[in-house]
């Protein structure tokens, strides 16, 4: 009986060996997924209501929920001058074009009745998305002032660096020449 016993253990204990182990569990396909996207509603002191009211439901949309990758603000002095960078990002690889677009504008439609004591500025906004096709920009103008205050409509340029080039592919402002991102 006891060589019985020992002749079942002897043969039972290789078995589990010489079965084939079970595969390894595939490695789960990681996604990246940004827990906290850098949209337009959610950049600090963003003139959000005026972009809204400048364009299209449709492109605002896609914008509302697009990753920013940089943003950009050039302010205009009130009488002419040379414009100047309040706000930069993205180690400002992109002033030139926001200094390039924002002489493209000047404030308009200001009553110096209203106040003989200072001038309007205006304040560029430069928006960068990096897509597939190349990099995104929109560009538009806001003025914060107090007397500026309540629903403010304005130009918007939204073009596609590709290829070398600047195609504009939405908005209503027109832009002439456009530097080259990357010199």
């Amino acid at each position: 009986m006891k060589f019985f016993i020992a002749a079942v253990i002897s043969l039972l204990l290789p078995l589990p060996l010489l079965a084939k182990p079970d595969p390894a569990p595939a490695k789960p396909r990681t996604v990246r997924v940004l827990v906290n996207p850098r949209t337009i509603q959610n950049l600090p002191d963003f003139p959000l209501a005026s972009l809204k009211m400048s364009l299209s439901p449709k492109l605002y949309k896609s914008l509302c929920v697009s990753n920013v990758d940089a943003w950009i603000v050039a302010l205009i002095p009130p009488h002419g001058g040379e414009p100047k960078i309040v706000h930069s990002e993205a180690g400002g690889v992109f002033d030139k074009i926001a200094l390039s677009m924002a002489k493209g504008w000047s404030p308009v439609g200001y009553n110096t009745t209203e106040s003989r004591i200072s001038s309007p500025s205006l304040k560029v906004h430069l928006l960068i998305y990096k897509i597939v096709n190349g990099l995104m920009a929109v560009n538009f103008s806001n003025n914060d002032e107090a007397f500026h205050a309540g629903i403010q409509r304005s130009d918007v340029w939204v073009g596609l660096w590709s290829n070398g080039k600047w195609t504009t592919i939405g908005g209503t402002k027109v832009i002439r020449q456009s530097p080259d991102p990357y010199r």
